[in-house]
């Protein structure tokens, strides 16, 4: 399974001029057609929407006028302008928001016949309407399965069960699918053995930045922890010695390019953002690792389960 390297258009440090980076996934709200160029990225391109951060901050903007902006970008992957539901819409409404997200995606393909345009269907509770959205993808080369991250890696206030209800709906569109499945924002090492259990063709995160601006750098198996001596008023503990130097071994086993004794490796990790970001981008990238946490060891272990049984789902008419 790929993992796909989130990242803003201007940034440092850029992972991809220190390792390999299969791919890197910016957004159209951050880019432009000298996207290539500020990034110093030659590999495969994909840009997100910005459906989200449209939504979020009341905006709007037509299909048309996304059209042209993938053609100034150049994007290898575009994906499509999606509708997201809330899990507190009622059906009709979340169908009609699917609707329009399918309308959108054959503008997009009309406009950008060359482009690689890739729909997104959204977790819902409705587990017959999600089959619904994916069979009106069966033409297409590749789905994004997106609104997945606040049930399985967020889950507060979530309703109960909506980890197993998020991995069910994804292993259906790995049964139901034929094409390439690409599971929007889970690339987090708590979650990749799992969806690569599930045969996800790819992911992507752009958590590996986030965490490091924070002071922390990301585990093997998942977990985060932190490194500074900053004050820690929330969030996850700091690193003890055993876990550096695991995470150390993983690096120096995985051929991690920027590694010095054990004794530098430590001061570096708490001095500079910029060598906490390349540890976690390379952890982000390289992790398969069963999950570390009781959580996740149990998702993962269902979905170990869900490949063993078949249960079909009814779609919803």
């Amino acid at each position: 399974m790929r993992v796909v390297l989130g990242t803003p258009v201007r940034t440092e440090p850029k992972p991809w001029l220190h390792f390999d980076v299969a791919a890197v996934m910016v957004n159209a709200l951050d880019a432009d057609k000298r996207a290539r160029e500020l990034l110093g990225f030659e590999g495969e391109l994909w840009v997100d929407s910005g459906g989200y951060q449209i939504l979020k901050r009341g905006l709007s903007i037509s299909p048309h006028a996304l059209a042209r902006r993938y053609r100034d970008i150049g994007c290898d992957v575009c994906l499509s302008l999606d509708i997201p539901p809330s899990p507190a819409d009622q059906p009709d409404v979340a169908d009609r928001k699917a609707e329009a997200s399918y309308r959108n995606w054959l503008v997009l393909k009309s406009e950008l016949p060359d482009a690689k345009i890739v729909p997104v269907v959204h977790v819902y509770p409705d587990e017959g309407l999600f089959l619904k959205w994916i069979k009106r993808y069966e033409g297409a080369e590749e789905v994004a399965i997106g609104g997945a991250v606040p049930y399985i890696l967020i889950s507060r206030g979530a309703p109960r069960g909506s980890r197993s209800t998020a991995l069910r709906l994804i292993a259906t569109a790995r049964r139901e699918f034929g094409g390439r499945l690409h599971a929007l924002g889970l690339g987090s090492p708590s979650v990749s053995a799992t969806l690569e259990a599930l045969r996800v063709d790819s992911t992507d995160s752009a958590t590996w930045r986030l965490k490091a601006a924070y002071g922390k750098v990301l585990l093997p198996g998942g977990g985060e922890r932190h490194v500074t001596d900053r004050q820690i008023n929330f969030g996850k503990k700091k690193a003890e010695d055993g876990e550096l130097a695991e995470l150390y071994m993983f690096l120096k086993a995985t051929g991690f390019p920027d590694l010095d004794g054990f004794d530098d490796y430590v001061a570096r990790l708490k001095a500079s953002f910029e060598y906490r970001a390349l540890v976690n981008a390379w952890i982000v990238l390289r992790s398969r690792e069963p999950p570390r946490s009781a959580v996740f060891r149990k998702l993962y272990q269902e979905a170990l389960s869900l490949l063993r049984v078949d249960t079909p789902l009814q779609e919803t008419q």
